[in-house]
């Protein structure tokens, strides 16, 4: 016998027309005036009847509508090492597993396959290459929950100081002969330095995920570009960028100077100034003397022909 709800919790109608007690699950029989009692209370069967029925409510699932890796990427998403996720540069994150977007907790975790991964350290891996690790993130621009590739930078721990340009020199030196007014300015200067770095196999050795910039600094024709366009060219701050490239210069300069103190290499003369065009006259004259020769050279001023 089918029941149909009323207003009132626990009473229902039969399809005939009678009171049912849910709970005792019997008809309740009105009085001669058409009341039924019901948990104390006198209810007008008519007025029941009357109202109008309330339906049994049916949830209808929406079934969400799983996009494809295609969708994703063309929405800016990129795979990641950690397996199901999904990133943006601008800080989303995707789980293509349960088909749904993850949010950052209020510490910047998020949660996939019952792991938490700290989102911002995420981001930094997958767009600037940057090794996951336990250092502490900084938001460039204040905002804790912007978590844009570009708002986003590992807190320095440790402050390098570049190597003084005297001791540069000096480690070029115990490889090659310079003149003695060589400096930074000159056209080999990083020639010099990235020839020092294979020949002692420090760039082979080295392979920390921000070592490239260091290399690239490096590179010969590259004199006029600071360490602070390098490092914003690929992606660090300013700041960042250059406290790893002066980690790097300031390792292998060290060892150079360690080799130096131990006796292992020597500092090479400066280069003899070249002689000018009189002094090498003067010098052959000299040894023509020397053989007993009468033949002398002399400098021949040219004069400009008459037209």
């Amino acid at each position: 016998m089918e029941k149909i709800k009323t207003n009132v919790k626990g009473l229902f109608l039969t399809t005939d027309g009678n009171a049912w007690h849910k709970t005792a699950k019997r008809v309740l029989i009105p009085t001669e005036s058409g009341k039924i009692r019901f948990n104390g209370k006198l209810y007008d069967l008519e007025n029941l009847r009357n109202q109008k029925p309330i339906l049994k409510k049916t949830s209808k699932k929406i079934t969400k509508v799983k996009p494809t890796i295609a969708e994703l990427q063309k929405q800016g998403f990129f795979k990641t090492i950690v397996l199901g996720l999904y990133l943006t540069k601008s800080g989303k994150a995707y789980n293509v597993t349960t088909n749904r977007e993850l949010k950052p907790s209020q510490s910047g975790n998020i949660t996939i396959s019952g792991k938490s991964y700290n989102l911002a350290k995420l981001i930094l891996q997958k767009f600037k290459n940057f090794p996951l690790n336990n250092g502490k993130i900084i938001f460039l621009n204040g905002n804790k929950r912007d978590f844009d590739f570009n708002n986003l930078s590992y807190a320095i721990t440790s402050n390098y100081k570049a190597p003084t340009e005297s001791q540069i020199i000096t480690a070029i030196r115990l490889y090659f002969k310079v003149s003695t007014g060589f400096n930074r300015q000159n056209i080999i200067f990083k020639y010099y330095l990235q020839q020092i770095a294979i020949v002692r196999g420090f760039i082979l050795v080295r392979k920390e995920k921000d070592f490239f910039i260091f290399v690239e600094w490096l590179t010969p024709g590259t004199n006029n570009t600071s360490k602070s366009e390098v490092s914003i060219k690929n992606g660090f701050t300013a700041r960042n960028g250059t406290n790893s490239i002066n980690k790097y210069l300031s390792a292998l300069i060290s060892d150079c100077l360690l080799d130096f103190e131990n006796g292992i290499l020597s500092v090479k003369d400066f280069e003899q100034k070249p002689l000018t065009q009189s002094q090498q006259i003067k010098k052959a004259n000299q040894t023509l003397k020397e053989l007993g020769l009468s033949t002398k050279i002399s400098l021949r001023k040219s004069t400009p022909k008459k037209i």
